[in-house]
């Protein structure tokens, strides 16, 4: 028999975090994006069907709390990784999808930043999850047919959206949500 060993190399890691929420915070938090995400047409507020807040919600007293988990996950990746340096959330928003928008939240990737993530504040069974491709261009060369999908020989992941879930990696992987069935606040 062949001694065979496997390497690792290159990888790109993902990470998944819960966040504990304290009190009625987790619906003050929806609150204040629903409020920030109402638009007016001829004199009537609306909900928009999809729609992303203003920025820098870290700042905001009522998001504290998850500031202070998503900024305590990142500095357990940092050190996993064995980067060095101080982290800093330079943006946080939060991101609305509706049934009714009929599109999903395009492919795209995050500039100027180390790790970015998404936090889930409201979700169901029939929310959509958030999807990732392997970021190896020459990945897709040659595809053999697959007796079974594992992370070794896929060309994407996805991961459920769960309340009080989030999920962290590169801010260079390209990523995205499709269409959704239900409400979806990150």
């Amino acid at each position: 028999m062949a001694n065979v060993k496997r390497h690792d190399c290159f990888p790109t890691c993902i990470y998944q975090f819960m966040h504990n929420f304290k009190g009625n915070e987790l619906e003050k938090m929806i609150k204040h994006i629903n409020d920030n995400s109402l638009s007016e047409h001829n004199g009537k507020l609306f909900k928009r069907t999809g729609s992303q807040t203003q920025t820098e919600l870290h700042k905001i007293d009522i998001f504290q709390n998850v500031t202070k988990t998503i900024i305590e996950t990142s500095k357990i990746i940092m050190e996993d990784q064995k980067y060095l340096g101080e982290i800093e959330i330079t943006n946080m928003w939060a991101n609305i999808l509706r049934p009714q928008s009929q599109r999903a939240h395009a492919p795209h990737t995050h500039s100027n930043n180390i790790l970015s993530g998404v936090f889930y504040l409201k979700t169901s069974p029939d929310t959509s999850p958030i999807h990732f491709f392997d970021p190896r261009p020459q990945a897709s060369v040659f595809v053999p047919r697959k007796k079974e999908y594992t992370s070794q020989n896929s060309d994407g992941t996805a991961f459920v959206s769960e309340t009080g879930s989030g999920v962290v990696f590169p801010s260079w992987l390209q990523h995205w949500v499709p269409e959704t069935k239900d409400e979806r606040i990150s």
